[in-house]
């Protein structure tokens, strides 16, 4: 029998029938809910973020890799529950609820949980630390209005390609299916384990991606075939990016950069070396330049 099923509950003598009524706890907890999603909501507005949860769908799609892993039962820390699997636009940020077409069903677990009856173990996926709701969101929603700790969930795993952590924001998330559909495309955290080729503006990957693509051809004997991909990734990694990363990291100049990464800025180089070489100093000149290279040969990196 299910421990929400709404017979169930209006059979229940009339201790139970005075929770669930339109005045009940249970009702007065539903709308203390919805008072709370408005303040998130004008929180979220002031400071520019969305008081959503995470759609699991993209998410899946562009970091997931492997093959699932059943975890079995667990207790989960709520605060790692973060998205949803189909019901995203349904509940908050905190997980509360967002409409009233939520409210009969939130009432009967509210009221089931007053009465005392046993709960369902929720249904998980984890990508990376991040957890999202498959089945049971009124019941998380339910626990983290009460201020739970932790749910008892059948966890499945995913493996992610890229780090996720539970406060990961949804506004953080074009950067980040970005570079997973790079990391999907090129293979690059299979070929190059550990090696961080994040980019702070995804517009940029598909060059970083012709990149990669041109070392299947260069730098071959007359009549050799083309390299595999595996083969032209580690040909232009070793090539390429890893000897100018080298000179930028030893150099110290990321340090004027805080919000570009190192592959941000072996791309710029790369990408305008004609121009620079144009007015690059003689062996003579270097020393007298050297202290002045933010403004004078990468201020238009530093300037965007």
């Amino acid at each position: 029998m299910s421990d929400l099923d709404s017979e169930f509950l209006q059979q229940q003598d009339r201790k139970l029938s005075a929770q669930y009524g339109e005045d009940s706890p249970a009702a007065r907890q539903f709308d203390r809910a919805r008072r709370k999603v408005l303040l998130h909501d004008i929180m979220a507005f002031l400071r520019g973020y969305r008081n959503t949860l995470l759609d699991f769908g993209p998410l899946n799609e562009a970091l997931a890799k492997g093959q699932p892993a059943d975890l079995g039962m667990q207790d989960v820390p709520l605060e790692a529950i973060r998205g949803s699997v189909d019901r995203y636009r349904e509940f908050d940020s905190a997980f509360l609820p967002k409409h009233e077409g939520l409210r009969d069903r939130w009432q009967r677990v509210e009221a089931a949980r007053r009465y005392g009856l046993p709960m369902r173990p929720v249904d998980l996926y984890k990508l990376g630390d991040v957890y999202f709701v498959k089945d049971g969101h009124h019941r998380v929603s339910v626990a983290r209005l009460h201020g739970d700790k932790t749910i008892h969930a059948n966890v499945v795993e995913l493996t992610s390609r890229v780090p996720l952590k539970p406060g990961l924001k949804p506004e953080e998330l074009p950067e980040i299916k970005a570079y997973g559909d790079f990391l999907r495309v090129t293979q690059a955290d299979e070929i190059l384990p550990g090696v961080d080729l994040r980019l702070s503006e995804p517009k940029y990957y598909a060059r970083l991606l012709r990149h990669i693509a041109l070392f299947r051809y260069l730098n071959r004997e007359p009549g050799e075939e083309p390299r595999t991909w595996p083969e032209a990734v580690h040909a232009w990694f070793d090539q390429l990016y890893r000897p100018i990363c080298e000179l930028i990291r030893d150099s110290g100049v990321m340090a004027h950069f805080p919000k570009r990464t190192r592959t941000d800025l072996y791309l710029w180089i790369t990408t305008h070396f004609r121009q620079i070489n144009k007015h690059l100093p003689t062996p003579e000149e270097m020393s007298e330049v050297a202290d002045n290279l933010k403004d004078i040969y990468l201020a238009p990196f530093w300037n965007g």
